[in-house]
């Protein structure tokens, strides 16, 4: 990553890929609930559903919460990756595997200021390196400003080489409204259900200067402390595609 895109944020500590299985920086509004960034750009620990939930990451119909590169230089072949580092070797245990078909990049590192993090990603097969800027709004004495229920992610795409590079970022979040982590739910609706039961809905929204898909439930009780809505949003205006669903 080139000099100045470092320079761009405050950096109190960097880790190399071999230091980052611990990391877990916290995003989110004061009183909102947390999501962290991994150290090597995965996300873990959804504490936004009104209870501690370390560990837990929204179950899904294709994959976890994450995000894609698609990227192609001219007259290249096209390639994807998880805009990931590359799992530690305790993933492989796991008994569900570790997603051994979705690619991850090969080098990764972790530059830490809280609340910013980012994260340093590479890959000789990729013709692109990525930077992920993450933060939360955080204004000292702002408590309405400090309090605003988002954690903001940027991809920084930079091209080393000669060729131009047509490129894409794919961004896959679960509708897991009724999942909180425990085992206290009043049924998660984001699976098969018979016809006619209400259930989990998502569907594309346009603001005044974001734009995404909302997500909310028709099958979660409202009194529930499981329920509640999300949206995966971004302030491009041009160039968007979306699926509200997965299948």
């Amino acid at each position: 990553m080139s000099t100045k895109q470092r320079q761009d944020w405050p950096v109190l500590r960097e880790y190399d890929r071999d230091h980052l299985m611990r990391i877990a920086l916290p995003l989110g509004g004061i009183g909102t609930g947390t999501v962290a960034l991994g150290g090597r750009g995965d996300l873990r620990d959804w504490e936004i559903v009104n209870r501690p939930a370390k560990g837990f990451i929204p179950p899904g119909i294709g994959l976890p919460p994450c995000f894609v590169l698609y990227a192609q230089a001219a007259g290249g072949e096209a390639t994807t990756r998880l805009l990931e580092g590359p799992l530690p070797l305790e993933a492989y245990e796991s008994s569900h595997g570790s997603q051994l078909g979705q690619p991850r990049f090969r080098d990764c590192s972790f530059a830490a200021a809280y609340p910013f993090g980012q994260v340093h990603l590479s890959d000789p097969g990729v013709p692109l390196e990525v930077c992920l800027q993450a933060f939360n709004p955080l204004i000292p004495a702002d408590a309405e400003a400090s309090g605003i229920p988002v954690a903001v992610l940027r991809y920084i795409l930079h091209n080393p080489g000669s060729k131009p590079v047509s490129a894409a970022v794919c961004g896959i979040l679960p509708n897991f409204i009724g999942a909180d982590g425990s085992q206290q739910t009043p049924g998660w609706c984001g699976q098969t259900t018979p016809a006619g039961m209400k259930t989990n809905r998502n569907r594309f929204q346009q603001g005044k200067h974001v734009r995404g898909i909302f997500m909310d439930s028709e099958g979660v009780d409202p009194a529930a402390e499981q329920w509640g809505t999300l949206a995966l949003t971004t302030t491009a205006e041009t160039g968007i595609t979306y699926r509200t669903g997965w299948i």
